[in-house]
C-alpha cells in the first residue's frame, strides 16, 4: 500500500521533539487489568475477561483546548456526575493543535490562563480562568493543559472509569463540516505530519495513566470541499487505509499497550470495504474520488492480520439523523445500514431484507470489535423517547452487546462556531453544569441503558 507523501517525514520530526515519559507500572492484578487487547469480536483485559463500555463524550477540542464545564463545576464534581449515571468510559475529545502548541513553545505546555485569554479575549479569559481555579483546588493560572488532563484522568481512575483520548480536529474548533479544513488528510487544517506527531505525543503521555487503555485515530473523516484544484485531495478507501495504517503504526510503536479505534468514511458512517475485504480500488463509497485505472491494477485488499496492531484495533462508527446519504427513517433500514457499514464484523446475523439498502450486506471476513462511539439527540421528553434513530440504536446495542458513547455531556461551550457561552440542548448537563438538561431522562432512560449494557 502506497502512503501519501506527507506521511514520510514524520519520524524525524517526532524524534526531535517528544519528551519521553517513564512507563507507569501497571499491575495486571487490579483494575483496569491492562493491557487490553481484542479476541474475535470482543475487547478483553489481561485476565481474559470481556470489557464493555457505556460512556459519554466530554468535549475538549474547542478553542481553549481544555475540557468544557470546569468553570462551572470541579473536575471531581463532573467525574462524580458521570460515575453516578453509571458510565465507565469517557471519550475526551482534543485537537492536534494542543500538541502543536507545545512544539511551538519548544516543549513547554500552554498554561490555563494563556489558553483562556487566547481563545476568549483578555477580559472573559481572565474571568473564566479565575472561575476554574476557584472550583478546582490545586490548580492555578499556570496549570497547563496536560496537567489538567492528568488530574482528570487520575480522578476518573478512582471511579474505575476508562478515559479514551479522541482526536476530533487539527485546528481547535467546533466539528464537523466539509469546509472546516479538518475533513481529510492534508486539508487546510489537517497537516498529516503534525497529526502523526500528535498521536505519538498522546500515546506517550498515556503511559503514565493505566486507565487510558485506548485512543482514537481521527474523528469523522469526510470529503473536503476546500482543496478542489487538480489534483486536489484524493478521497477514497486507498488513501484512508494508507494514512490510518500510518496512524496505527505511530501509536503502536510509541505505546504498544493501547487499543486503537479506527473510524470510517463519510463522517464515520462506513467501514464496509474494510470489514468485507473488498477491493479498495472499486469498493462503493459515497462521493469518493474514482480510481480511473482500477481495472488495470491488481486488487488492493486491507488485511488487518498483516499488521503488528491486529489484536489492538477496534472499529468505531457514528450515526446521526442528519446523515447525507443514509436513511434513518425506520428501524428496519437503520439496522440494515448498521450491519452493512461495519457491525457485520461482530459476527451477528444480517437483518431481514438487508438488500433494501442497495448492497449485498456481505458478512465480514474477520471478527473484530466495533463500538458506536457517537450518536445523540435533544435531551427532552418529547424527543428522547420518540426519536426513531435514538431508540433503534438503543435496541441495537443491547441486542448485540455493543459498547457505546453518547454525544455529549456538555450542556454549554465556552466557544462554539464563533459564539461564547453557547448552550447545547443535546448535552446531558444543564447550562451551568449544576444539574441535568432533562433529569427524568437520566433516571428513566440513560441509567437503565447503562445498567443493561454493563450487566449491573
Amino acid at each position: 500500500m502506497q502512503l501519501r507523501a506527507s506521511v514520510a517525514s514524520c519520524a524525524l520530526i517526532v524524534a526531535t521533539a517528544v519528551h519521553a515519559r517513564p512507563q507507569a507500572a501497571s499491575s495486571q492484578s487490579t483494575w483496569p487489568y491492562p493491557p487490553l487487547s481484542t479476541r474475535g469480536r470482543d475487547i478483553v483485559n489481561s485476565q481474559g475477561d470481556t470489557v464493555t463500555w457505556a460512556g459519554i463524550n466530554w468535549p475538549g477540542s474547542g478553542e481553549t483546548m481544555i475540557p468544557e464545564g470546569l468553570e462551572w463545576q470541579s473536575a471531581d464534581a463532573i467525574i462524580e456526575k458521570i460515575a453516578n449515571v453509571g458510565y465507565n468510559f469517557i471519550c475526551l475529545t482534543y485537537a492536534i493543535e494542543m500538541v502543536d502548541d507545545i512544539y511551538l513553545r519548544n516543549g513547554s505546555d500552554v498554561p490555563l490562563e494563556v489558553a483562556m485569554i487566547n481563545a476568549l479575549g483578555y477580559e472573559n479569559g481572565t474571568k473564566v480562568t479565575n472561575e476554574i481555579v476557584a472550583r478546582n483546588p490545586g490548580w492555578n493560572a499556570s496549570t497547563t493543559r496536560f496537567e489538567i488532563w492528568d488530574d482528570i484522568v487520575r480522578r476518573a481512575a478512582e471511579k474505575e472509569i476508562y478515559v479514551h483520548p479522541d482526536v476530533h480536529v487539527g485546528k481547535a474548533q467546533w466539528c464537523c463540516s466539509h469546509t472546516d479544513g479538518n475533513a481529510w488528510f492534508d486539508d487546510l487544517n489537517f497537516n498529516t505530519t503534525y497529526w502523526l506527531r500528535g498521536l505519538r505525543y498522546v500515546a506517550d503521555w498515556a503511559k503514565s495513566h493505566p486507565n487510558v487503555v485506548s485512543m482514537s485515530l481521527r474523528n469523522e473523516l469526510r470529503e473536503s470541499w476546500n482543496v478542489t484544484n487538480p489534483p486536489g485531495l484524493v478521497y477514497n478507501w486507498e488513501t484512508l487505509v494508507g494514512n490510518m495504517s500510518a496512524g496505527c503504526d505511530a501509536i503502536h510503536e510509541t505505546n504498544a499497550d493501547l487499543l486503537i479505534t479506527w473510524s470510517g468514511m463519510q463522517y464515520d458512517q462506513d467501514l464496509s470495504a474494510l470489514t468485507t475485504g473488498t477491493n479498495l480500488l472499486t469498493a462503493p463509497c459515497y462521493k469518493c474520488t474514482a480510481t480511473r485505472d482500477a481495472g488495470r491494477r491488481e486488487p488492493v485488499i486491507f488485511n488487518l492480520d498483516e499488521h503488528p496492531w491486529a489484536d489492538k484495533l477496534v472499529w468505531e462508527l457514528h450515526l446521526y439523523s442528519m446523515s447525507e446519504d443514509l436513511d434513518t427513517g425506520t428501524c428496519d433500514v437503520i439496522r440494515q445500514n448498521l450491519y452493512r457499514n461495519g457491525f457485520n464484523a461482530l459476527g451477528i446475523e444480517a437483518p431481514p431484507n438487508c438488500s433494501q439498502t442497495g448492497s449485498k450486506c456481505a458478512p465480514a471476513t474477520r471478527l473484530t470489535p466495533v463500538i458506536l462511539s457517537e450518536f445523540g439527540t435533544a435531551q427532552n421528553g418529547s424527543t428522547l423517547y420518540n426519536d426513531t434513530l435514538q431508540n433503534c440504536l438503543k435496541e441495537y446495542t443491547l441486542e448485540n452487546n455493543i459498547s457505546w458513547a453518547m454525544w455529549s455531556f456538555a450542556g454549554s461551550y465556552r466557544v462554539r462556531s464563533g459564539g461564547q457561552g453557547v448552550p447545547d440542548t443535546w448535552g446531558l448537563t444543564n447550562y451551568d453544569w449544576t444539574g441535568w438538561n432533562y433529569a427524568q431522562g437520566i433516571e428513566d432512560y440513560w441509567k437503565p441503558w447503562v445498567q443493561q449494557t454493563l450487566g449491573s
